[in-house]
């Protein structure tokens, strides 16, 4: 077949919230195509409508239809007048923490041309927006919810530094999700949060991860969409294989040892294991006493 011929799927990001943010080429494919595969078909007929542009057939391509509705489109785009077909999400670029990834998958399975039409995507921005330097960047998606998991995604992300680690983040989690990350990386660990990207109260807070988490406690909270990019240096500058056990791991292991051996001299074993595991001695020494004393 063709190139002319063949089947074409173009994935198009769409605005994360300034509709000026749709590119010229981005709304010449949405006119052109037979049909829109796309995340919530009242979000997709909004969009269309605020564009002005004229309605295109939309097909639904959520999370929970999506693995048994590939074949159908694929067919469908098959037997089409002009074998175009767009995917897009309800904000930013599919297939990201978005429905879509399947879809795209059967596509290439079927010998389908797949074409971007590149714009937003709240990935790139946070990571652009943060500052951080780092020779790679790992991206997890909404991290998990609870902290022993969180805990298990955080040791991934010690596995590849020096990295800049990416996640989103509900806005209702943040400080639980930040107070956790302050537990488990040395005191110095920056973090850099992105809210409400390119809207009109768009905010990049930059600093340390227990500093980012009582500043967010004193504003009583975070609105919006939240993305969190971690600035993780190499083992060399902090972070090493036995930091990975986590703060309160070490501080409960220096209070076992107390226990255990109380003729211990407490600031010495102090200095002892924030010197092992790379953590600032008072903050180690603080958190023992409290521990005590609970």
């Amino acid at each position: 077949m063709s190139e002319t011929n063949r089947a074409t799927v173009y994935i198009i990001a769409t605005p994360i919230g300034t509709l000026a943010d749709c590119s010229q080429r981005a709304r010449e494919i949405l006119s052109q195509v037979d049909f829109i595969a796309c995340e919530d078909t009242r979000r997709t007929k909004e969009l269309l409508q605020a564009l002005s542009m004229p309605q295109v057939p939309l097909v639904s391509l959520h999370e929970h239809n999506e693995e048994s509705k590939c074949g159908q489109l694929i067919e469908r785009l098959k037997s089409s007048p002009n074998k175009r077909a767009a995917l897009v999400s309800d904000a930013g670029t599919p297939a990201i923490s978005d429905p879509g990834a399947l879809f795209i998958n059967a596509c290439h399975q079927s010998n389908i041309k797949i074409e971007n039409i590149p714009g937003p995507s709240s990935l790139v921005c946070a990571l652009a927006s943060s500052g951080f330097i780092q020779p790679r960047t790992i991206f997890s998606g909404f991290i998990a919810r609870s902290n022993k998991d969180q805990r298990e995604e955080f040791k991934r992300w010690l596995s590849v530094a020096p990295c800049i680690a990416v996640c989103f983040e509900s806005p209702h989690r943040v400080h639980s999700t930040l107070k956790n990350a302050a537990d488990f990386f040395p005191a110095e660990t920056k973090v850099c949060l992105s809210r409400e990207i390119s809207k009109k109260f768009e905010e990049h807070l930059r600093m340390t991860v227990k500093e980012l988490a009582e500043h967010i406690a004193n504003e009583g909270g975070v609105r919006g969409e939240c993305i969190m990019t971690f600035n993780l240096p190499a083992a060399a500058d902090g972070l090493n294989e036995t930091t990975a056990k986590g703060f309160d791991t070490v501080v409960n292991e220096v209070v076992s040892q107390l226990i255990a051996n109380p003729q211990l001299h407490l600031k010495e074993l102090i200095r002892e294991y924030a010197t092992q595991h790379s953590i600032n001695q008072k903050d180690l020494y603080n958190a023992v006493l409290a521990r005590r004393r609970s």
